[in-house]
């Protein structure tokens, strides 16, 4: 008799369900199942349960590599759905091909399937559409497409929310948290994963993957221990679900968070076990990952040898994957039965991975080079700290290639000390070596976090600015280091005034090199130290600036002609209702145009031509005040104003003349003022104090003034400097920057002083401020200078 259970006698549909069940527990048989029910299903001419089997070939031969072979069975599955008029089978094997290409990084080709099978699905709102959309946001994510990514990602989840399909909900809210976490949307990635932690009760594979997710999160929020957590329970569950791959990369993620801890010990342990899996799975682009991680532990723990050692490694098995994958998709691709679009592709793939290739072996050799340097120790001046040329070189390498990517300007500066020969050979190195040590000090903190500052040898120091909008945003930065040097140097016993000449030039207007960018900001601050002018940015022309011995002589002319004029930048309070405005001085030359106060203001110091200009300033402005019904003035006093023994009787002069009702009256004294002048500032301001007016720290915040010697000034009130306002950032709400604000807005406050803040720009700034509960708000945000209140 024959066997009953001999495939001869078993349907097409009844071998279609064994391989099915076969598929996880053994592929060889389900292959062979599946070959029999394609057999047997042409043999019967049964089309649909034929399409099936097909598919499911397809899906065997990709999980072996067979790319090639899995798109020729879905390729005539699908035209068998066409012929049959399943449009919704069609559109699902379509589905499929799309998300095969994506597999293989041919996303175009991938993006025309699937907007296809999303044409032919329609908007039935079922788990074919849920596919669909799942496997186009992953090709819009990798095309980095990321508003068409989100609003795929979004319609899949909706659509598996309203099935009540729990298992394809938490795994969508995975992976649209893990996307919403790459673009730096930390607070909906924590809600989505925490979606998935909630419907897989924190089991299973799914769950392992949420938690790893987290885990990233937790660490981007600088919270290590919560981090350490979620990887903890991460790994439990990615072992008890044999999950091989999740268990390497949770491993690998709570070795980076050990890292950036500074715990070696411990990350060395955990990178040892995940490289034992990877080495016992054959899985070699992760061993790589995992290699170059030991390698830097190793390197931060001064094993530099061995460090070296191990990068190698890692970087010869990536250029083996390469290969290796190289080869096999050109096979793939050399017999696809699309002739001519395998010609095609194959040269767009040939061309990735020698671009890849290249890519790895440049970065091989970078390491290389950064190894040699870390041994040597050489990445920073010994003297003063700061980065030398060579960390410089490879600061400014990283800044190009953003501000190439990105379109925007970066600039590049040369600092010289003016007469410095003459300080080290008159009173000996150590004064000189001294004098480098306190510029370095003085220098850093007049720069954000991303900037640069370097000492490159002898007295040259080299700034690099990232992100410069235009050439206004050069000559701020240029005044900020020109003011760093206002105060005088007490070096030892000798007490010196220092005055250095800076250049500047900016990518890419001026030059496309570093070495061209130097040269060009290197003859810019030999042009400053020739004129005398202090600073000079390369290319702008004398229409555009013009040389400080033409400028104090067209200033001692400019009040006389009227040249002079007054706008006015409102301030309010918090809710933004009006408070009063700030008098800013404006100079338009008949000839020369319009000259910045940037250029103007320090002559005008220099020469002592601020005192009647002030005295000018003061007066016209409380004439302006006294019809503006009880709203504040406030007007900026300059050094040798303040230090002038009649300044008190000028601003007396300047009240009974307008009217003006002195409570009225603010005048800012820059902080630099208190610390400078000592008990004569104490004496000058109380004297400014009876007269009724109200006197305001100007720049408060910048570093110069002792805040325990706040008490002893008689001060109504503070304006915060601007550089603690600007890098305020919505997407780090817990940032050092807001913790710093905070922390000087309350030592204010706790002195029963006003608190006043200027430079508002965006209204995450005004949000954060208002919280803070200071007393007024001024800048673009709210208004802009204008000729009249």
């Amino acid at each position: 008799m024959s066997d009953p259970n001999s495939s001869s006698l078993r349907t097409p549909k009844r071998l279609l369900e064994e391989a099915k069940r076969h598929m996880q527990e053994d592929t060889e048989r389900a292959a062979l199942l599946y070959e029999q029910a394609v057999a047997r299903a042409r043999l019967y001419r049964d089309q649909e349960t034929l399409a099936d089997a097909l598919n499911g070939m397809a899906k065997l031969a990709h999980k072996k590599g067979e790319s090639n072979a899995a798109i020729f069975h879905l390729q005539e599955a699908r035209e068998i759905r066409r012929l049959l008029g399943d449009v919704r089978g069609e559109a699902g094997l379509l589905s499929n091909i799309g998300s095969l290409y994506t597999d293989l990084g041919s996303f175009n080709t991938a993006l025309d399937f699937l907007l296809q099978a999303e044409t032919l699905a329609g908007q039935q709102g079922d788990v074919l559409s849920a596919g669909i959309a799942t496997n186009l946001a992953r090709v819009y994510d990798n095309l980095d497409e990321v508003q068409s990514a989100q609003d795929q990602y979004q319609k899949a989840l909706k659509i598996v929310q309203e099935a009540g399909h729990r298992m394809g909900e938490a795994i969508l809210s995975t992976n649209y948290g893990e996307f919403q976490l790459r673009r730096g949307n930390l607070p909906r990635a924590e809600e989505l994963l925490g979606s998935a932690l909630d419907i897989t009760a924190r089991k299973g594979m799914v769950a392992a993957e949420a938690l790893r997710h987290l885990g990233v999160l937790y660490r981007q929020r600088e919270n290590t221990d919560a981090a350490l957590l979620a990887f903890h329970e991460a790994i439990n569950l990615a072992r008890s679900s044999g999950a091989i791959d999740s268990l390497i990369e949770v491993l690998i993620s709570e070795a980076e968070t050990h890292l950036g801890q500074g715990h070696l010990t411990l990350a060395r342990d955990v990178l040892f076990e995940a490289e034992e899996l990877a080495r016992g799975s054959n899985r070699q682009r992760t061993l790589s990952r995992i290699l170059q991680l030991t390698s830097q532990a190793m390197e931060q723990d001064g094993e530099v040898q061995a460090a070296l050692h191990t990068a190698r490694e890692a970087h010869q098995l990536e250029a083996q994957v390469l290969k290796a994958e190289a080869e096999q998709r050109t096979r793939q691709l050399a017999t696809q039965h699309e002739l001519e679009r395998a010609r095609t592709e194959l040269d767009q793939q040939r061309h990735r991975y020698e671009t890849e290739r290249q890519a790895k072996e440049k970065m091989e050799r970078e390491s290389f080079e950064r190894m040699k340097e870390l041994e040597r120790k050489a990445l920073y001046d010994a003297l003063t700290g700061l980065p030398n040329r060579l960390l410089l070189a490879d600061r400014f390498r990283v800044a190009l290639e953003h501000a190439s990517k990105s379109g925007t300007r970066l600039a590049l500066g040369v600092l010289d000390l003016n007469k410095f020969k003459g300080i080290n050979d008159n009173l000996g190195h150590h004064v000189g070596d001294e004098l480098l040590i306190e510029v370095a000090r003085r220098l850093e903190p007049i720069l954000r976090t991303e900037d640069t500052v370097a000492r490159t040898g002898g007295d040259e120091f080299v700034f690099l600015i990232r992100s410069v909008a235009d050439s206004s945003a050069v000559l701020a930065v240029a005044r900020r280091i020109m003011q760093a040097f206002e105060p005088m140097f007490h070096l030892y016993q000798h007490h010196l005034h220092v005055s250095p000449s800076v250049g500047f030039a900016v990518f890419p207007e001026d030059a496309l090199t570093y070495q061209d960018l130097f040269e060009k900001a290197d003859k810019a601050m030999y042009e400053a130290k020739t004129r005398g002018s202090g600073f000079e940015l390369h290319g702008m022309q004398s229409s555009d600036r013009l040389a400080p011995v033409t400028l104090e002589s067209a200033l001692h002319q400019a009040l006389k002609n009227e040249e002079l004029d007054i706008v006015y930048q409102r301030f309010t309070d918090p809710r933004g209702k009006p408070r009063g405005a700030e008098a800013l001085l404006r100079w338009h030359h008949p000839m020369f145009g319009h000259i910045s106060p940037l250029e103007f203001l320090p002559i005008a110091e220099s020469t002592g031509l601020s005192v009647p200009i002030g005295a000018w300033v003061l007066n016209r402005a409380c004439q302006d005040a006294a019809k503006w019904h009880g709203l504040i003035l406030s007007v900026n006093v300059s050094a040798k104003q303040f230090s002038h023994p009649d300044f008190a009787a000028t601003v007396q002069q300047a009240l009974d003349k307008s009217g003006l009702n002195p409570a009225l009256l603010e005048l800012e004294i820059k902080e630099e003022l208190l610390s400078r002048h000592g008990e004569r500032a104490q004496s000058r301001l109380s004297a400014l104090r009876d007269l009724g007016v109200r006197l305001i720290i100007d720049d408060f915040g910048e570093g110069f003034t002792s805040f325990s010697a706040l008490k002893h000034h008689p001060v109504h009130g503070v304006k915060l400097d601007r550089n603690l306002i600007q890098d305020l950032n919505p997407e780090q709400p817990s940032s050092r920057d807001e913790a710093l604000l905070t922390a000087v807005v309350r030592m204010a406050q706790a002195l029963g002083l006003d608190v006043i803040a200027k430079g508002v720009e965006t209204e995450h700034q005004w949000e954060v401020l208002t919280s803070l509960g200071v007393s007024a708000v001024q800048g673009f945000l709210f208004s802009r200078p204008e000729k009249a209140f």
